[in-house]
């Protein structure tokens, strides 16, 4: 919007895209036409965007025209039958939240949802508001019995409030009749009806989950038995399993059993599932156990210290087989943890040998064709992924609101994540093994090290995980540093081992990543002490959270790595995960080149450049093809054009943020698509870190530095009319006590930022310097880890970074380092006006509901209006590119009264870009 004019009618996008239907064009459009004067034309497109579902052009319209007035055209027309007009009028008095406007609000939303509006949500929620419960419980009553599955769930977590019996009672009805519907809810439906006091219902349902090979119903119902009658229960339940062999699916009941505190029943199992398995009563610990004791009688205590011996090394059978006679003996609690021990080394056992023998080339056909290690039955295959496929563990993590399940019989829903394990001291010259597993369910005897996989759900038939090694020179690869997994939806893929030679002395740091096509995951990293001489031990099993991560389409990565004095890249994606390549020796230090373009840079965005209008724009493309032609390896252009026409988003992954990728410009003969930012959402990843798929856009802070940018107030108020009135801040107290509480959305800067390549960041607040250094101990807690916020710096060099000690240190590394779901900062200068409109489209279409890569993208094309202003290229944005605003409950209470701003003494007049001078 140059020079705030609205253009010709046909000839600029706003007008063609408003005349298309685009709500998002028709209120700029309207904004345009309001700055030129022309009220009635704009009145009549804000008309517009609101009967298109747009509320911020309601806000727009109402500050434009008053809101008294407003609310008495909404009302006319809503008199008139105008279904859109009732819907807009209510918003308006529910906002207000008086008693009487609440009134007039349900009355309107009332006659909206007759007239055939999808607006039963906004009536329950102003129903609540109002006070009158009773009246939002028939409403979801009404829309459950007419198949709103979001509603029954509401209702259900409303009815389960409490002891009321009768309403327990009906919670029960519509729990049944979602469960009949094919909802995963029969859990919920059990705790219900035992609350309830109908423990009858409550066991046949059990019943039924233990009929469908339902792991935890089958222990549950041996725990609910009266003690007198627990073994006899046991025997029955065991009975079936036992006939088929089902030799996992009783060890799995048997691990259940001990984690509900069963220990006799479990060891039951557990002894019934080791002489059903060929392989434990074939063993040599097996054949040592039968030897006959002496002719004392007495048993043979070295008979136990052999296999006990034995354990120690790992020995998987002699593990079982000791378990079972410490539990003959009455030593059922070691028995338990051994044998549990035992569960979780089975599957590492099984085919860590023939998988690392057959990765090795020497025993190619070792694997059999089902998949297994030699050795291994194809009925025994089989039996085990029936035994996988429980349901228990199938179950969707989809519940009713409000039903908590109990601890007692709540399915354990187990889950991957990934683990990796490699020896802590190693000596010179010696030969080092990285063991990499994607493990399902928890390995009780992991020193509490296993992290969840809450949300990663793989495919029916499995879905590719690829694993990809970083390792640095002084460890020597000895065969390739990628390997891509079938992970299957239950159970563990094989392990996967590299294998390393030990080159140099000192301490080692080896990552590993794992990525769902071109979506990153996570980053776990171990470490490897070299010595001369020194000795060989193995270190505790590292492990990471996955997240509820998925592959998204399109994406593509480009992995950035800094080895030694070269670049290291790669490009990973959803159709195929290119081999690193290592870019040509630097001749000198690419931190002064990135430098001597900041500073144009922000010479440029101060209005202070050597180069004007067109011949700025053209010194920003020629530094960005310089960028891509200089840094980029010709194989990584050639790989980027395959896939050009494919990519969603593209996303960079580096540790060494110095360089300004976003100013990236691909460009080939017979090709020039524009800078990348302009071509796709173009975000960073921060490694090492899972990716947030929701930003919280409730309960916002607004952060003003000591000297504030000239427009910084008018800022602060046009994003308040998207996110809501928030507290301001502008001391360093007021952020460190925001940030340490784990703020749960988002946190707006507008301020001034001081960059130094020499000392970093720093925002000057009333009552001291803001510096990332403040954030360590954030980071160390993960203090923002749970509400995982928005962070926007919107100010100068706000994503700029030093090197610290070992890493580099910036605002990105650090809010991200503790947790944020997002940052958004800028690579250099910034004009006020333009970081201004970048942030308030970004936050529309955030709003709106669009992804953060869409909303960074449309935020860009509209701050890029000028020629010679390079802020619309600024702008770095760690995050997925895929994440979306998480949405509250429809039937949450009001939002609390806005905190009031409590501002230090009247601001000095700022300069018009955000950056001070070092």
């Amino acid at each position: 919007m140059s020079g705030g004019k609205a253009g010709q009618e046909g000839q600029d996008w706003r007008w063609r895209l408003a005349a298309a239907g685009d709500a998002f064009a028709m209120r700029v459009l309207a904004t345009a036409l309001a700055e030129d004067g022309r009220h009635d034309e704009a009145v009549a497109w804000w008309e517009k965007a609101i009967a298109a579902g747009d509320e911020t052009a309601l806000h727009q319209l109402a500050d434009h025209v008053g809101a008294k007035r407003l609310e008495r055209q909404l009302r006319r027309r809503a008199e008139t039958g105008d279904v859109s007009a009732m819907g807009n009028l209510a918003k308006r008095l529910v906002r207000d939240s008086g008693g009487q406007r609440l009134a007039e609000a349900v009355h309107w939303l009332t006659l909206a949802v007759h007239a055939g509006a999808t607006l039963e949500r906004e009536l329950v929620a102003a129903l609540d508001s109002a006070g009158r419960s009773a009246e939002a419980e028939d409403r979801l009553r009404h829309m459950a019995a007419a198949g709103d599955l979001h509603a029954l769930q509401d209702l259900v977590g409303r009815l389960r409030e409490g002891d009321d019996v009768e309403r327990l009672d009906e919670a029960v009805v519509w729990l049944t009749r979602g469960v009949a519907a094919g909802e995963p809810w029969e859990w919920d439906l059990v705790a219900v009806l035992d609350r309830a006091g109908r423990a009858d219902e409550a066991e046949a349902r059990l019943r039924r989950l233990a009929d469908r090979h339902d792991v935890k119903a089958v222990a549950t119902l041996v725990r609910r038995a009266p003690e007198n009658m627990r073994a006899q229960v046991s025997r029955r339940e065991l009975d079936g399993p036992a006939r088929a062999r089902a030799v996992d699916h009783i060890r799995r009941v048997a691990a259940a059993l001990a984690r509900l505190g069963v220990q006799e029943e479990a060891a039951r199992w557990w002894a019934a599932a080791d002489a059903l398995d060929d392989r434990v009563l074939s063993s040599p610990a097996a054949r040592l156990a039968a030897r006959p004791a002496p002719a004392s009688g007495a048993p043979d205590a070295g008979v136990e210290w052999q296999l006990r011996e034995m354990a120690a090394t790992d020995d998987v059978m002699a593990t079982r087989v000791l378990a079972g006679r410490l539990a003959r003996t009455g030593r059922t609690a070691e028995a338990v943890r051994l044998w549990t021990r035992a569960d979780a080394a089975d599957v590492r056992h099984l085919w860590g040998g023939a998988l690392a023998e057959h990765a090795l080339g020497d025993t190619s056909d070792t694997v059999t064709a089902h998949g297994g290690p030699a050795g291994t039955s194809g009925d025994d295959m089989a039996a085990r992924r029936v035994a996988d496929a429980s349901p228990a563990d199938a179950a969707s993590e989809k519940t009713p609101a409000g039903t908590a399940r109990e601890p007692d019989i709540t399915p354990a829903t187990a889950t991957h994540h990934l683990s990796a394990q490699m020896p802590s001291h190693a000596g010179l010259s010696e030969p080092v093994s990285l063991v990499v597993r994607v493990p399902f369910g928890v390995d009780d005897d992991d020193g509490g090290v296993s992290a969840p996989l809450d949300g990663f759900r793989p495919a029916r038939d499995g879905s590719p995980l690829t694993l990809i090694v970083r390792a640095p020179a002084g460890l020597d690869p000895q065969g390739p540093l990628e390997h891509t997994l079938l992970v299957p939806p239950f159970g563990a893929p094989a392990p996967v081992r590299f294998a390393f030679l030990t080159r140099e002395p000192g301490l080692h740091r080896v990552r590993v990543s794992a990525w769902a096509g071109g979506t990153f995951l996570t980053e776990i990293g171990l470490e490897v002490s070299v010595e001369r001489d020194g000795p060989y031990a193995v270190g505790p099993p590292s492990a990471a959270d996955m997240g509820g991560m998925r592959a998204h389409p399109g994406e593509v990565t480009l992995l950035v790595d800094r080895v030694g004095d070269q670049y290291t890249f790669r490009l990973i994606s959803d159709r195929c995960i290119y081999g690193a390549v290592l870019a040509q020796a630097l001749t000198a230090a690419p931190e002064a080149a990135a430098e001597r373009a900041y500073a144009m840079l922000q010479r440029l965005a101060a209005g202070r450049g050597e180069y004007s209008g067109a011949h700025a724009r053209r010194w920003m493309k020629e530094t960005g093809v310089g960028l891509w032609t200089e840094m980029v390896p010709d194989p990584i252009k050639e790989q980027f054009w395959q896939l050009r026409d494919h990519i969603t988003a593209f996303s960079v992954a580096s540790e060494h943020d110095v360089l300004p990728w976003e100013l990236l410009y691909p460009i080939a003969p017979g090709r020039d698509e524009g800078f990348l930012v302009q071509q796709f959402p173009v975000l960073r990843n921060s490694l090492g870190r899972p990716r947030s798929s929701a930003l919280p856009i409730g309960e916002p802070h607004y952060v003003v530095s000591a000297r504030a940018p000239v427009n910084g107030d008018s800022e602060i108020e046009s994003i308040r009319r998207i996110l809501g009135t928030g507290a301001v801040v502008d001391t360093l107290d007021g952020v460190l006590t925001v940030i340490d509480a784990g703020t749960t959305g988002p946190l707006h800067f507008t301020c001034h930022n001081t960059f130094d390549p020499g000392g970093g960041s720093s925002i000057l607040l009333a009552d001291g310097p803001f510096v990332p250094a403040l954030l360590n101990s954030a980071v160390a807690r993960r203090a923002l880890q749970e509400g995982r916020p928005l962070i926007f710096i919107n100010a100068c060099r706000a994503a700029g970074a030093v090197p610290q000690y070992t890493r580099m240190l910036g605002w990105a590394q650090q809010f991200m380092g503790a947790g944020a779901g997002a940052f958004v900062g800028t690579l250099w200068a910034v004009r006020s006006d333009s970081a201004r409109r970048f942030a308030e489209v970004f936050y529309a279409s955030l709003s709106a509901g669009e992804p953060l890569g869409t909303a960074v993208h449309r935020a860009r094309s509209h701050a890029g209006d000028d020629e010679t202003d390079p802020t619309w290229l600024a702008y770095t944005v760690y995050g997925d590119p895929a994440a979306i605003v998480s949405t509250p409950s429809p039937a949450a209470a009001p939002a609390p009264a806005p905190a009031p701003a409590v501002l230090s003494p009247p601001r000095v007049v700022p300069t018009p870009a955000r950056c001070e001078e070092t």
